[in-house]
């Protein structure tokens, strides 16, 4: 890649710094060195800076996607991809396809409020369409694996395990959810040598950086405890997240702070689940499922297990990200928060809820206090929020009240976002689309709002705002060129807008339009 200093000129900049805007931008050494309005003086260029005519188009800083996994996300991009599946014939067509040619058939994107059973499969209907190969499916939030009857002889899991659900007959079903869940995960994980995570690294980082993503907090192994198996994704990346180009924050998956501060960790958890998922219905809500009567989810972790957690990663000023979606689930983490906050600065700490997909008027204010960040994902409302999506199935005359921008930032939290793929694309354009349209537009944020997000709110997110999510004078020269001005587009056709350059620590890293340079 060229290394000269670059010249963006003929921008429309959004600095993101206090609504900061310029025409022009310089970097130098990997760093911004300076910005401006109107042409730039010849002075500052020497010829051996590269010039870039933006042509109007928008100029942002690199975005940050606050729930990645990178080795994980990697690995999954060349399995068995269920998401166009309607019903469970069309799904067993795929699996049919791809049992010809492989020994061991592993799939994901399964969401079964897209299917016209509105049920996942078991491992009766699995057999009907492969009965002589493994086949492990990940359910698309990832908290539910179905095997067939070869694949439950094969992966050996011990039938001890909470999660393993059986029939009336005391049979197993096939379909396993919390430990068992995960220690299906650990095992499917330990299949893939350092040389295989090596590969999905670079591959996802490439792919990342094609839709203008320059940093990313990695959440490897979700829901993985340290008490069950190592963390061999997130250790891999300990030691070699320097070979890749994106920025790489990552947050171990572990309620053993010894293991963080170990590995010189500043985060931890980040996919630790204090609940489940609306689409599991194990989700942990105050109010019962509409199409589950009686039925409410719980919270994994009991009260005195999670504030003596809180309280020892406040001792040892680790970040928290707590894994919360439901407003009960939510309510033990601000207690547990409340409880820290009586012996330590917990504002300072910035500890984090990620999801907060059912956060209450009231809870919000709280959080507010107490300095809670939100990681959210505006993607989820273009999945489920629709009208009849799997909001509205699982929350009945509750519908709407989901990821509700507009009362949260009103409320002083601090929001950032993150994709959380492969449940919603990489694309963070997207996800700005959904905050902008919400599809109950009262709960709508401003375009303005949507961008703090994924750059300045997100670098504030992980404590890098001195370096970067905006642009001014020596901050790293994490930048995006989009193909076009994002200010004066429809806010119906943001989903549209493309990013035509990537440029990390001033370095042209991707470059969809030649005619820039």
């Amino acid at each position: 890649m060229d290394q000269r200093d670059l010249l963006i000129k003929n921008g429309k900049i959004l600095c993101m710094d206090g609504g900061r805007c310029a025409d022009w931008l310089l970097t130098h050494d990997g760093k911004v060195s300076r910005l401006g309005v109107g042409d730039c003086r010849p002075e500052y260029i020497s010829g051996t800076v590269q010039t870039i005519d933006a042509k109007g188009r928008t100029v942002l800083p690199g975005f940050i996607d606050n729930h990645f996994e990178v080795v994980r996300l990697g690995l999954e991009w060349g399995c068995v991809d269920l998401s166009p599946a309607r019903n469970y014939e069309q799904m067993g067509q795929i699996l049919r396809r791809e049992a010809a040619k492989r020994s061991v058939i592993t799939a994901y994107h399964l969401d079964s409020s897209c299917l016209e059973e509105k049920a996942l499969p078991d491992r009766r209907v699995l057999d009907r369409y492969c009965a002589d190969k493994p086949v492990l499916i990940f359910s698309l939030d990832r908290h539910t694996i179905m095997l067939n009857t070869v694949g439950i002889l094969y992966y050996k899991i011990p039938f001890t395990l909470p999660g393993i659900q059986t029939d009336e007959n005391g049979i197993l079903t096939g379909i396993f959810t919390n430990q068992a869940e995960n220690r299906l995960e650990s095992n499917v994980m330990d299949t893939y040598s350092y040389d295989d995570f090596d590969k999905a690294a670079a591959l996802i980082s490439k792919i990342a950086l094609s839709y203008g993503v320059t940093t990313v907090a990695a959440m490897e192994c979700r829901g993985a405890q340290a008490e069950q198996a190592p963390l061999r994704a997130s250790d891999f990346l300990v030691r070699y997240k320097d070979r890749y180009p994106l920025t790489i924050e990552i947050f171990y998956q572990t309620t053993e702070c010894k293991r963080a501060l170990e590995q010189g960790l500043k985060h931890i958890g980040g996919a630790l689940y204090i609940d489940g998922t609306m689409g599991g219905r194990s989700a942990a809500l105050s109010f019962d499922y509409a199409d589950a009567p009686h039925k409410r989810g719980w919270v994994y972790l009991t009260r005195d297990a999670l504030t003596q957690f809180t309280m020892e990663c406040c001792r040892h000023d680790l970040q928290i990200g707590f894994d919360a979606i439901g407003d009960m689930a939510i309510e033990a983490v601000l207690q547990a928060l409340e409880a820290a906050a009586e012996k330590y600065d917990v504002p300072a700490m910035r500890h984090r809820i990620e999801h907060a997909e059912l956060i209450t008027p009231s809870q919000m204010e709280r959080a507010a206090r107490l300095g809670v960040i939100l990681c959210m994902q505006p993607g989820y409302e273009g999945l489920w929020g629709y009208p009849g999506g799997m909001y509205q199935q699982r929350l009945g005359t509750h519908y709407g009240t989901t990821n509700r921008f507009r009362r949260i930032i009103d409320s002083g939290v601090t929001v950032c976002a993150g994709a959380d793929p492969p449940v919603t694309h990489i694309n963070p354009l997207l996800g700005i689309h959904y905050a902008v349209n919400h599809p109950v537009p009262a709960n709508s944020a401003t375009l303005q709002e949507a961008l703090e997000m994924y750059t300045v709110n997100g670098a504030y997110a992980l404590f890098l705002e001195k370096q970067k999510g905006s642009l001014r004078e020596g901050m790293d020269a994490d930048i995006v060129i989009l193909d076009r001005d994002i200010t004066q587009t429809d806010p119906q056709q943001l989903k549209e807008v493309k990013v035509d350059m990537t440029i990390k620590d001033g370095r042209v890293v991707f470059n969809r339009m030649a005619s820039l340079c």
